[in-house]
């Protein structure tokens, strides 16, 4: 008697539920062909309610992890929400791998077919998905962990947010390089045969993606250097505004009337860039003022520091200073100088304020405030009129 030694394929638990559905559900159990498998509709509707109900625990889970934990322990209405919508699509994620190998879909199936490479390293279809997938994961899961690494850990270290943005951003750089590295070493895709793909790729550098190119390394030497950095009031050509966002590509600059500028990396290397904060936030304003020649100047300088000292947003140090600048065509010119902090961003704001004390104090003391005046001399010995006319 000849025993048959052969070992039957293990079969899933998902395998198992499909047979069973199909035997006592005869109306789904009709066969047909799609991309060359033999399947039925329960393979169809198995997958999208475990889809559904993995949805449903992805939000179980996020709503549990804000609402319950995170809310109590972090301030940051932005970071609990990155949190928890991290949670979610990390369950989705790993749902759906699981659910594609249990129904087949893996390095053996028919879909998996190669697209190039040597012989003997070919890179087939699955492998450049995984690839492709194991990359988008590492970006999107570093973007999300960004804010929670700068937000909740270098803000304990910095009260910059500035340099903890940078610092953010230069570690995000470093673990999507080594992860990448080790992505590609862990997929068992040959370095060989990415050769034809490096080549294409060197050709679109040098070709279509220069500025590409040119701006992502001037945006790590913006990252690096750190001329500019977010919260910078800075003024580069004709924008002038506050730095809100440093990307690889391009460094968001947002105005006083709220509008957003995208500015490529590549012009705060190439430029003369203004930095209004690069030291500190400490500026310091000129508010010209001109009164009568009849006034005494002694009188207006101690008017005019008196009005800057009472100022909440003028700082007492450095100390206000009024300087004497000239005589003019028809005023005595004088020059408030005054330092601030607080109003970097909207100097003509704090100007007017100023004026409005200046304009009430001359006023309640009577100094006059001159206007352009001229003196016209008439010439004597006018032609006399024509008789007759």
């Amino acid at each position: 008697m000849i025993q048959d030694t052969s070992i039957e394929e293990p079969i899933s638990g998902l395998e198992r539920l499909i047979n069973f559905i199909n035997e006592h559900i005869p109306v789904i159990n009709d066969q047909f062909t799609l991309l060359g498998e033999e399947i039925t509709a329960t393979h169809l509707i198995i997958p999208i309610v475990f889809l559904i109900l993995l949805n449903l625990f992805g939000n179980l889970v996020r709503s549990i992890l804000i609402n319950k934990i995170l809310n109590h322990r972090i301030e940051d209405r932005k970071t609990v929400l990155s949190i928890g919508n991290t949670a979610k699509y990390t369950i989705l994620i790993i749902g759906v791998t699981v659910l594609l190998a249990s129904i087949g879909v893996d390095s053996n199936s028919n879909l998996n077919q190669p697209l190039f490479g040597e012989e003997g390293k070919k890179v087939k279809v699955f492998d450049l998905l995984r690839l492709s997938f194991l990359f988008f994961l590492l970006v999107y899961f570093t973007r999300k962990l960004k804010p929670v690494f700068v937000n909740q850990v270098l803000s304990k270290y910095s009260t910059d947010i500035g340099v903890s943005q940078s610092i953010g951003t230069i570690v995000q750089y470093l673990v999507i390089i080594i992860g990448g590295f080790f992505i590609i070493q862990t997929s068992g895709i040959s370095l060989g045969s990415l050769n034809v793909l490096a080549g294409a790729l060197g050709v679109g550098i040098g070709f279509g993606l220069q500025n590409i190119a040119n701006n992502f390394i001037s945006g790590l030497i913006i990252l690096f250097e750190r001329p500019i950095k977010v919260g910078d009031r800075i003024e580069v050509g004709n924008i002038q505004g506050d730095v809100t966002k440093v990307s690889a590509r391009a460094t968001t600059v947002n105005t006083n009337d709220n509008i957003s500028i995208i500015v490529p990396n590549s012009e705060f290397i190439s430029q003369r860039v203004i930095n209004w904060s690069h030291n500190d936030r400490s500026i310091r304003f000129h508010v010209p003022v001109g009164v009568s020649y009849n006034e005494d100047p002694a009188t207006i300088k101690k008017i005019l520091l008196d009005i800057a000292n009472k100022h909440p947003d003028v700082l007492k140090r450095p100390a206000p200073d009024v300087l004497f600048v000239e005589y003019g065509d028809s005023s005595l010119n004088f020059d408030l100088l005054i330092w601030t902090s607080t109003y970097i961003n909207r100097p003509i704001i704090l100007k007017s304020q100023l004026y409005y004390e200046i304009f009430e104090k001359f006023k309640e003391h009577n100094i006059e405030i001159p206007f352009p005046q001229r003196d016209l001399h008439l010439r004597s010995g006018w032609p006399a009129e024509s008789k007759g006319k």
